[in-house]
């Protein structure tokens, strides 16, 4: 694990995947992100590239050829290389390579850094298309967030920034689009994830908090498409796992009428060739 530490935060975060594995507050005494027990689900906040969601029948045809890609694409799975490392940030890079273009033809380079300021960690994204051609891809964020408590003391607060839309899902993929007016609050309970993940748009930050505590997490990710939240849920007992992920992201799954033309899927984002992609998304630690 590498590990970058000020007076607020300790945060780790390790090669494969480039994956941020531990975020912990030393004014809250408290582990803020998901252990990965494998009991309920084995990672904490892996990187989604070049897919986000599944695609159908896991397949794409993407430049006259057909690849398969298991859900959320495979750069979670593949060790990065640190380019650069200090006391508050830390730069993993990975580039295209025999292995990864089995899987997608693209010529790429991929950056994720993270940076320690105060009590909040900087989640940068860069995506270069080193191809002599247009590079379509979609990138996505996985954290998840500890829950201490029964999740129905849990709510979210939401701050948009146009006409919010829900979509929704017809198994894992994209079916439709539905208007919400006035979603200011949701109060978490099991059986709103009884159908897998609640996806948005237009939504620039989300509060996590709690009833019985004045601390919060807060993730701004201003300009994001869309963001995923999600929990397992399990039916037997109408229960959850302990941890609630809010995932912004570019990108999503294939629509439930997929013609599987890799450029035709919603929101996927487009490059020129030496054309760079940057985004940044923020998790602070906040106490009312």
């Amino acid at each position: 694990m590498n590990i970058l530490e000020n007076d607020k935060l300790i945060i780790e975060s390790k090669n494969s995947g480039a994956e941020l594995t531990r975020i912990y507050s030393k004014d809250l005494k408290k582990e803020i992100l998901w252990n990965g027990d494998s009991t309920h689900w084995s990672r904490h906040s892996p990187i989604l590239f070049p897919i986000v969601g599944r695609l159908k029948d896991n397949k794409t045809y993407i430049e006259d050829k057909f690849y398969s890609m298991s859900q959320h694409g495979f750069a979670r799975d593949m060790d990065f290389e640190i380019i650069y490392n200090d006391n508050t940030s830390i730069t993993y890079k990975l580039i295209s390579n025999d292995e990864t273009k089995k899987l997608y033809p693209y010529s790429f380079e991929l950056l994720i850094k993270y940076t320690i300021v105060n009590n909040s960690i900087n989640i940068n994204w860069n995506v270069l298309n080193k191809d002599t051609r247009d590079m379509y891809f979609s990138i996505g964020a996985h954290p998840a967030f500890n829950i201490y408590d029964d999740l129905c003391n849990y709510y979210l607060e939401f701050n948009s920034r146009d006409i919010v839309k829900k979509i929704n899902l017809d198994g894992p993929y994209f079916n439709s689009l539905k208007e919400v007016y006035n979603l200011n609050n949701l109060r978490l309970e099991p059986k709103i994830f009884e159908k897998d993940a609640l996806i948005y748009t237009n939504i620039d930050s989300i509060n996590l908090k709690s009833n019985k505590s004045k601390d919060y997490i807060n993730i701004n990710f201003k300009d994001f498409p869309l963001v995923g939240i999600w929990t397992p849920y399990y039916k037997d007992t109408n229960s959850t796992a302990p941890f609630v992920c809010i995932e912004p992201w570019f990108g999503i799954a294939d629509s439930v009428n997929s013609d599987k033309i890799y450029t035709n899927k919603a929101y996927i984002n487009k490059l020129k060739p030496l054309e760079s992609f940057n985004s940044l998304y923020t998790i602070t630690i906040e106490k009312e």
